[in-house]
């Protein structure tokens, strides 16, 4: 597995560990089911605010989920 691809296991792994299904925490981040769906599957990288929304929501570093 790649470094890339292993940084988004973080993020799946981290939303899980806070009990949150993608359509809740893309809820909370103002963006569509599908962005979180892309990003956990590498397809897409975040905008810098959207970066820190999600670090925020899932009380994570930016270098361990992405």
């Amino acid at each position: 597995m790649n470094g890339t691809l292993k940084k988004r296991e973080n993020l799946r792994t981290k939303r899980l560990q806070k009990g949150l299904t993608q359509e809740q925490l893309a809820e909370a981040a103002g963006v569509s089911k599908e962005t979180i769906k892309s990003l956990e599957y590498g397809r897409v990288n975040p905008s810098f605010s959207l970066m820190m929304k999600l670090c925020e929501i899932l009380e994570g570093k930016a270098e361990d989920l992405f």
